[in-house]
């Protein structure tokens, strides 16, 4: 960074000698080293708790051993796609939510849609348990026949007449 060599660091002490005085450079010395070991002993410190809060060491040789590929993101994704589920998520059959949920799911709909409007989840029809309620809904098929009896139309009677 700085690009110290020795005769730069050489340099640096006799311009120092110069212009702090002979009589003044032990005592800026003695300020000097006391300055470099308080920073070590934050550095050591710093590391310390930074070890203990991450449980590995951070020592130089156990950095080299460590592989950090592991902690890329896109391998940690690629895991997690790739992972078999253990058990599909838990959705307990016939609370009151889910039957509430199932009322607004129109019959041949692929996703169901919860969560607030600023943040919509949406979940697949086809992972939901065969006996859940919006399941049920969504594969409901609408008649496609007419009806029976078709409605009469209502009219109004005409105005002074009494209907009995």
């Amino acid at each position: 960074m700085f690009d110290l060599t020795l005769e730069k660091l050489f340099l640096v002490v006799l311009l120092a000698g110069i212009v702090i005085g002979p009589q003044r450079l032990p005592v800026y010395a003695q300020h000097f080293a006391g300055t470099v070991r308080a920073l070590r002993h934050l550095i050591d410190k710093t590391r310390s708790d930074a070890e203990r809060d991450m449980g590995i060491s951070l020592r130089r040789n156990e950095w080299q051993s460590l592989d950090l590929r592991r902690y890329d993101p896109r391998t940690i994704v690629n895991d997690v796609l790739l992972e078999p589920a253990a058990h599909p998520p838990a959705t307990p059959a016939g609370t009151d939510e889910m039957i509430d949920q199932a009322r607004h799911v129109r019959p041949g709909r692929k996703y169901l849609v919860t969560g607030t409007a600023a943040h919509p989840r949406r979940i697949l029809i086809d992972s939901l348990p065969h006996d859940d309620p919006r399941r049920i809904a969504a594969e409901t098929r609408l008649p496609t026949h007419p009806p029976d009896d078709p409605p009469v139309p209502e009219t109004d009677p005409a105005p002074g007449s009494v209907s009995t």
